[in-house]
């Protein structure tokens, strides 16, 4: 069940600073596989606060 939360705050997320989603959700998975982990659980999962910071990141890199 977490996984399918993380999908939709992925969407929100994206959404909301309207990006690709699919080119945000790759970004992130790529932060994580470089050590650049979320707190949110042992997954390195990203909080609200740390998915949003991400999509500015993101954002700013088009």
């Amino acid at each position: 069940m977490g996984r399918k939360n993380d999908l939709k705050r992925v969407d929100a997320v994206a959404r909301e600073f309207g990006i690709d989603r699919a080119e945000f959700g790759a970004y992130l998975e790529d932060c994580k596989a470089h050590g650049d982990r979320g707190t949110e659980n042992d997954r390195g999962d990203f909080t609200w606060a740390e998915m949003r910071e991400k999509a500015r990141e993101f954002k700013g890199q088009q």
